[in-house]
């Protein structure tokens, strides 16, 4: 399967002039060759003006370019003649500070002017990335008000930012192809009755890391439930390199115990969502000399029958570790944070495109590590694999490794 450049990915765009269509394509195309400069630096002055114009034009829209995203991200998924997706998603924060007078901008979190974006990527079982799927953003007229726990749990899901979980979650499932399964991955925002719910009357999937103890309806706790059952198995575990919390990725010794529990529904819970829901429930804990050991708990609607479906299981989670180093390379590698447009609007569009080529990044750079051996031109057109070899050739012989 031959992964598109992320000007390829827009090339179906029809803005209905065939100029403003060549002028998007050459402008993705600038982008994804210079992600570390502004689009002035990498298109030139004249094009990137151009580019700006464009932007302003009432026949660019946002939803356009989105569904073309997404549509493209579809194709791959059906040529690559998976039957089941991962889909992983989650948040980040946006920060533009310094930006106060920029039209429709608001905040991002508590009192920091950006924008909240909420991503779902497309892999594979295998962990190779196949796009970006859906993207939506948020952005507060005020600042993030702290409300009480006792407060949040009164608010119904649709008035919480949790709600977009939901929202993406259906969008996603929806969207795939009849003979293809998703599967939703989610961190620990993820994890509430609602989601559950939606996921099981659409047929959907998920694996989710539990935050919560919630109560059976035998009364029991349903994580304490969980920690007394015995391990069925040990297994290593490479656990990805946290940039938050400052530790490099390793290889654990990981004990794996699993077992069924059927969850009461949430006092503050709507009454028209099921009174009980039955989950799958997985606890992976490392074990060995450590002084923080590492306890992974997570809830799944896919069967459990041994210790191999456990661990299928803890694969898929650590794969949503993808949605995390797309982040980075979105805000780090294509430098997101520094997008200049006048308003929100025209950022939004900005950011979407390089989305797609951070995807494109993350889709190189996993697919390299975990296929040494395929062929290069799955990725690149003849005259850049060719100059790559040279300039790699030309710095080998110069290191002397070479003759």
């Amino acid at each position: 399967m031959k992964y598109n450049k992320p000007s390829e990915d827009f090339s179906g765009v029809r803005l209905g002039d065939k100029r403003l269509d060549e002028r998007l394509t050459k402008t993705v195309e600038s982008m994804t060759e210079n992600t570390q400069t502004s689009i002035l630096s990498s298109c030139g002055k004249q094009d990137a003006k151009a580019f700006y114009r464009l932007l302003s034009n009432e026949k660019f829209t946002v939803a356009e370019i989105k569904e073309k995203g997404q549509k493209s991200t579809m194709e791959r998924i059906v040529n690559s003649g998976v039957e089941k997706v991962l889909l992983a998603e989650d948040w980040t924060d946006i920060s533009m500070s310094g930006h106060e007078k920029t039209a429709g901008l608001g905040y991002s979190s508590n009192n920091t002017l950006g924008i909240k974006v909420h991503s779902c990527i497309a892999l594979t079982e295998e962990g190779t990335n196949l796009g970006l799927l859906t993207q939506e953003y948020v952005t507060r007229a005020e600042a993030k008000k702290e409300e009480s726990k006792s407060e949040l749990k009164k608010r119904p899901i649709v008035e919480k930012e949790s709600n977009q979980w939901l929202e993406t979650s259906k969008e996603a499932l929806e969207i795939l192809p009849e003979n293809v399964r998703g599967i939703i991955l989610c961190d620990r925002e993820g994890d509430f009755y609602e989601l559950y719910a939606e996921m099981m009357t659409l047929n959907g999937s998920f694996v989710v890391r539990v935050i919560h103890d919630r109560k059976t309806i035998d009364g029991d706790n349903a994580v304490q439930q969980l920690r007394r059952t015995k391990a069925c198995g040990e297994a290593e575990v490479s656990i990805p390199r946290d940039t938050r919390s400052n530790t490099k990725a390793r290889t654990a010794k990981m004990e794996v115990a699993y077992c069924s529990a059927a969850i009461a529904r949430p006092a503050n819970t709507s009454k028209k969502i099921s009174e009980s829901l039955t989950l799958n429930l997985v606890r992976i804990t490392e074990i060995g000399d450590t002084s923080d050991p590492i306890e992974w708990l997570l809830a799944t609607c896919l069967p459990l029958e041994n210790a191999d479906d456990a661990m299928k299981i803890v694969g898929y989670y650590v794969h949503r570790w993808k949605i995390e180093r797309f982040h980075y390379i979105l805000k780090s590698g294509c430098q997101v944070e520094k997008i200049q447009q006048r308003s929100y609007t025209r950022i939004i569009p900005v950011l979407f495109i390089y989305s797609v080529i951070a995807a494109f990044i993350l889709a190189l750079t996993y697919f390299a590590r975990s296929n040494p051996d395929a062929p290069c031109d799955l990725f690149l057109d003849d005259h850049e694999w060719k100059l790559l070899f040279r300039l790699v050739t030309l710095r080998f012989k110069e290191s002397g490794r070479i003759g």
